[in-house]
């Protein structure tokens, strides 16, 4: 009979996330992995099999977790008006203080750069992924611009998620987007 789990799952993935999202996936070796989850080697094969398995597994949860609850402020109608909660989106890529740290950008877009070209699963969980970001990006134009025709949302929308996007790498390096208000005016 085997012995129950020592650990939670949830706070060893959110261990070993928070590594991934900092490091990458070829940055992260399996001791620092073990360290940032928690765990003895033993106990990691037990539950995760190996490292792909575990970066996988911190994709999803970031979608779960970081990315929902962005999403859900982004939509959420009993909020500011849409454009302000388009802006305080996108201010979600500048380096300030309620950053995991500096410079680590989005995970998501992290993943898409460094493994979703070369690795059929994590290109479908960021396919994902981004797909609800598209989802609700669509849903904010619309919101704002009830008038349009779909063909102009959804195009304004693939527009939104690819700055979005984009603007995350840039974070990486340090860039700050002041500007963030006129920028998206001009899309809204």
């Amino acid at each position: 009979m085997s012995r129950p789990r020592q650990f939670d799952e949830e706070d060893a993935l959110e261990g070993a996330m928070m590594l991934f999202w900092k490091r990458g996936y070829a940055g992260t070796n399996l001791p620092d992995l073990l360290e940032a989850m928690g765990l003895t080697r033993g106990s990691f094969y037990k539950a995760f099999t190996d490292k792909h398995s575990v970066y996988l597994q911190a994709l999803d949860r970031y979608g779960e977790t970081r990315m929902a609850k962005a999403l859900a402020e982004l939509t959420d109608r009993n909020g500011p008006p849409p454009r302000e909660r388009l802006t305080n989106f996108f201010y979600r890529t500048e380096n300030t203080p309620l950053r995991p740290a500096p410079r680590i950008g989005c995970f998501l877009c992290n993943v898409m750069v460094e493994t979703a070209p070369f690795d059929a699963e994590s290109e479908a969980r960021c396919h994902r992924i981004s797909q609800r970001l598209w989802t609700a990006l669509y849903s904010i134009v619309q919101e704002a611009a009830p008038d349009q025709p779909r063909d102009v949302l959804e195009r304004k929308a693939t527009a939104l998620q690819r700055l979005y996007l984009g603007s995350h790498a840039m974070g990486r390096m340090g860039a700050s987007f002041d500007a963030w208000p006129d920028l998206l005016q001009e899309l809204l």
